[in-house]
């Protein structure tokens, strides 16, 4: 008779148990730096957007490597820290001009609340209402602060990695090709169409947001709109929101004109804001989907909810990217072990 028996060799047994170990040390790593994700995830955005530029001043220019790095990073840190500081320079003065004239703020709320109360029949000062409100505004403070901490600590770990990125970039993408197990073809492609993501994303959206408010801000100046230029800034932030977007600003500024009995302005304002500003943005994402990777737009709406939750406001720029990446992952697996000669291999 012979022996049916099938006896694991020990060299498999011992690459099971490496390979074991591995997966617990590297569940360890995770569980402590995963509180850092954004960090990373945002050096690799940076990496992206910054590569071809550095090696255009190293190469082409034939400039110093560790001095070209260097002021990459200072450039990408003031164009990404110089809009927050300006919002928060910009709300922090005019907060202390407000509390200064307290009566005029009196007045404005007064006929705010006067007008819902007789056109809408909303009752502001209800135990209910007072309740909710008293209750929103702790929460939005605390979470301001939370976030405006967490958010320079991630900005730190992302400068960090980046730089050792930059320098070893050579290394990097050699490793990557060489230690990732999939066929060539399909890693030359995730490499480039996760870099059309990533710019399509982090550079697609706040531009489409920035000229989206350019619009609005002409039409803030048309129709008499105080502090057009505050608004407008509010307006860039409040632009890159899923659904809600610039409405956010325009809807209640126009009914800020409605209360000061500005009728003429006030449906001036949102007309002008729901036509011009809405059409804007299919026409801006239009232009910009025809030289960025074709994001679809339950992606960017998904990707900036789930954003939100996960890493705080910068979640409305790594969110989409997550979730693309996802989708973009889901297409790599068919291409590599379903159907390895795709007809289309198209980006999301």
């Amino acid at each position: 008779m012979h022996n049916n028996k099938h006896y694991i060799s020990n060299n498999v047994l011992l690459q099971l148990a490496f390979i074991a170990i591995i997966l617990v040390v590297f569940g360890l790593i995770t569980k402590n730096l995963l509180g850092f994700f954004p960090g990373f995830l945002g050096a690799i955005c940076l990496y992206v957007l910054l590569l071809n530029p550095l090696q255009w001043m190293v190469k082409t220019k034939k400039w110093n490597k560790l001095g070209s790095v260097i002021g990459l990073m200072i450039g990408s840190a003031i164009l990404i820290i110089g809009p927050l500081y300006l919002l928060i320079q910009m709300l922090t003065n005019k907060v202390l001009v407000l509390l200064n004239d307290t009566e005029q703020i009196k007045t404005d709320v007064n006929k705010i609340i006067e007008m819902l109360q007789t056109k809408f029949h909303i009752d502001i000062f209800s135990a209910t209402n007072i309740e909710k409100i008293t209750q929103v505004g702790g929460k939005l403070i605390e979470k301001t602060l939370n976030a405006s901490m967490d958010m320079t600590v991630q900005l730190g770990v992302a400068f960090l990695i980046l730089y050792f990125m930059l320098m070893n970039h050579y290394k990097l993408e050699n490793w990557f090709y060489k230690t990732i197990p999939l066929r060539t073809s399909n890693l030359k492609k995730m490499n480039t169409d996760l870099k059309d993501l990533v710019i399509s994303n982090a550079v697609g959206m706040p531009l489409t947001a920035f000229i989206q408010a350019i619009i609005a801000y002409i039409g803030y100046l048309i129709f008499g709109v105080d502090d057009a230029f505050t608004w407008f800034i509010l307006t860039i932030f409040a632009a890159m929101l899923p659904v809600v977007g610039a409405a956010l600003i325009y809807v209640p500024l126009g009914l800020f004109l409605l209360a000061k009995g500005e009728t003429g302005h006030a449906v001036g304002l949102l007309i002008y804001c729901f036509v011009v500003v809405g059409l804007s943005d299919n026409i801006i994402r239009l232009v910009l989907q025809k030289k960025m990777a074709d994001v679809h737009p339950l992606i960017t709406i998904f990707g900036v909810i789930v954003g939100l939750n996960l890493f705080g406001f910068i979640g409305i720029i790594f969110g989409p990217i997550l979730f693309s990446v996802f989708f973009w992952l889901v297409k790599l697996y068919k291409y590599e072990f379903i159907d390895p000669n795709p007809e289309d291999q198209s980006s999301i």
